[in-house]
């Protein structure tokens, strides 16, 4: 099961949005690619982005997020969505992993086992989401849109794009999440156990 906290639909299309830099994105963005449809990134790039995304969300006691097809939809979001400064980012943050996945083992980062791959990938995560002051100029965000300031911004948004897709995807909310009708029901105290799920609402936002 993978700890994520309370989840909204809408929260994460907008998230989605803002992270790709789409001004609007419908719900139709993030169905599954249609065959044929065309590509952003080359296959070596695909396969590499599902070694990531598979690192990232592993399959365990639920789905992963190659069960959710998040690298195809990274990749269609960036073919017909995405900024050209987001399609930069993700492709940089991926080119680095692979180059430091070399540098530090002598193969590229899909060549290494799923052992290897996490124990590579976790401390080049922590690295590249290591908070720093935020350049001159960068706007200040809100309570509600927060600014990050991280030592790699690629990694951040991909990384951030592959939860908030597995998430949104049917795999994903079926299997890990429940649904709660807004208002609901209110319940002062929730013991959590193995079997808990986060819940899933329209919410009021």
């Amino acid at each position: 099961m993978h700890d994520i906290l309370n989840l909204d639909r809408r929260a994460l299309l907008a998230d989605i949005g803002l992270l790709i830099g789409a001004t609007a994105l419908p719900a139709t963005a993030l169905a599954k690619p249609a065959k044929g449809a065309r590509h952003f990134l080359l296959a070596p790039q695909i396969a590499l982005l599902g070694a990531v995304a598979d690192t990232i969300l592993p399959a365990t006691d639920t789905p992963g997020a190659l069960a959710a097809k998040v690298p195809a939809r990274v990749d269609g979001l960036l073919a017909h969505w995405a900024s050209a400064s987001t399609r930069t980012n993700i492709v940089g943050a991926l080119a680095r992993i692979d180059a430091a996945a070399k540098a530090q083992t002598g193969k590229g980062f899909t060549a290494l086992t799923s052992a290897e791959r996490a124990a590579f990938l976790k401390p080049h995560d922590a690295a590249a989401l290591k908070n720093v002051p935020p350049p001159p100029g960068a706007p200040k965000g809100n309570p509600f849109a927060p600014t990050t300031s991280v030592a790699d911004q690629g990694y951040f948004t991909l990384k951030s794009l592959v939860i908030d897709l597995y998430y949104y995807s049917e795999v994903g909310s079926a299997n890990e999440l429940q649904y709660v009708h807004v208002p609901g029901k209110f319940q002062p105290s929730i013991k959590l156990t193995p079997q808990s799920r986060p819940e899933l609402g329209t919410g009021p936002f």
